[in-house]
């Protein structure tokens, strides 16, 4: 039987959450869930029939398990996206990061980004932070990503391909959760967002300004497509990824469906605050 289940990003297209098929059992959402600030009690009551997961990275741990969301949203599981912590190891492999430019492989349509690389094993840290037990600031369990995570993180960092929440929560939906067809909404890939054409002729340095921002958050978004197309679709062949999206992308894999929203773009900055 399949396992169905729905990923939720911060994403515009979360309002898309209505057009997917109400065949799932479990609903992920990453990070503080959008639809708090829609006042759509219809919506909501159909959230609360499933199987709530939230799923965060580390700055916004304190955010999103907050008691009165988890409450609200009948949250059964709260879920952190780090494997179970390895402090030494993550120490050893940290110190011999660099900052170069471009640090992260260098897709066509870009220009070159200056930013700290990739490195392996950042998902056992960091060090404090990531710690073997955690909970919720009111004491619930914090789950980890399983440790069989990181084969597949490891050969995605290994090419320096930028690893973005959605795939951590995707892997966490996979081998954690079982579900082999996962809808998405609220992954737009930061379409809304142009790039300076200053930074096509001489690349920003890093964190000089929202230029350096627009293209380090962009750059974020067009890696993920790849992640998604070249890597996690050849990892589980067998795993149906449906995307929900306003950005207007069409991949290759056989495995991978997109519905577009085809919505006029409205362009935005996003600054050095945008996890928050």
């Amino acid at each position: 039987m399949i396992k169905k289940m729905l990923i939720v990003g911060r994403g515009p297209s979360w309002e898309m959450i209505k057009q997917i098929p109400d065949d799932y059992d479990t609903i992920l959402f990453i990070n503080t869930p959008a639809l708090l600030k829609k006042n759509d009690e219809e919506l909501l009551r159909n959230v609360k029939t499933k199987k709530v997961v939230i799923f965060t990275n580390m700055p916004q741990r304190f955010i999103a398990f907050q008691e009165k969301i988890l409450n609200y949203l009948n949250v059964s599981e709260c879920a952190i996206a780090r494997c179970s912590p390895n402090w030494a190891l993550w120490r050893t492999h940290k110190s011999k990061q660099k900052r170069i430019c471009p640090a992260w492989t260098q897709l066509p349509k870009l220009p070159p980004l200056e930013e700290d690389e990739p490195y392996q094993y950042i998902w056992r840290g960091p060090e404090p932070t990531n710690q073997e037990h955690m909970i919720t600031p009111a004491g619930r369990k914090i789950n980890h990503l399983v440790d069989e995570a990181e084969r597949y993180l490891s050969a995605i960092y290994g090419d320096r391909m930028m690893c973005n929440c959605s795939i951590y929560a995707s892997l966490y939906g996979i081998l954690k959760l079982k579900a082999d067809h996962i809808y998405y909404c609220g992954i737009d890939f930061y379409h809304d967002l142009k790039i300076s054409p200053s930074s096509f002729i001489e690349a920003p340095r890093y964190m000089s300004g929202q230029d350096w921002w627009d293209l380090r958050v962009k750059t974020e978004g067009e890696h993920t497509k790849v992640v998604y197309d070249k890597y996690m679709s050849k990892f589980f062949p067998n795993v149906f990824f449906e995307f929900y999206t306003d950005a207007n992308w069409a991949p290759d894999s056989k495995n991978i469906k997109t519905h577009c929203s085809r919505k006029q773009i409205i362009y935005k900055h996003y600054g050095q605050n945008y996890y928050d």
